[in-house]
């Protein structure tokens, strides 16, 4: 949530990531990112036609940061879904109802 922050996404663009085509927050970057994420992590591949959209809207060198920061992300919720992490206080209202649970106390 604070890194979402930090970045100058809203509580409400964070909640929107799921639906990015109907956003109005997001533009055809943001779209095409939050799309990439979403089929590498999902799908561990990367179609021909998204990489040539990423490399025609990114450098060589920010797609591989690009790359990185969705491979590490993948990594850590990869590790937070295992163990099933609690979420602080301060998450739980942020997210209210979307807010996942965790099952292990």
């Amino acid at each position: 949530m604070w890194l979402g922050r930090a970045a100058g996404l809203s509580d409400e663009d964070m909640l929107a990531m799921g639906d990015a085509e109907s956003h109005q927050g997001f533009d055809a970057t943001d779209r095409l990112v939050l799309r990439y994420s979403e089929i590498l992590t999902k799908e561990n591949r990367v179609p021909d036609a998204l990489y040539a959209e990423l490399s025609a809207r990114f450098p060589r060198d920010e797609l591989f940061e690009l790359c990185m920061a969705v491979a590490f992300s993948a990594m850590v919720n990869r590790v937070h879904a295992t163990f099933r992490t609690d979420l602080d206080d301060h998450t739980h209202e942020l997210f209210g109802e979307h807010a996942p649970e965790c099952p292990i106390g």
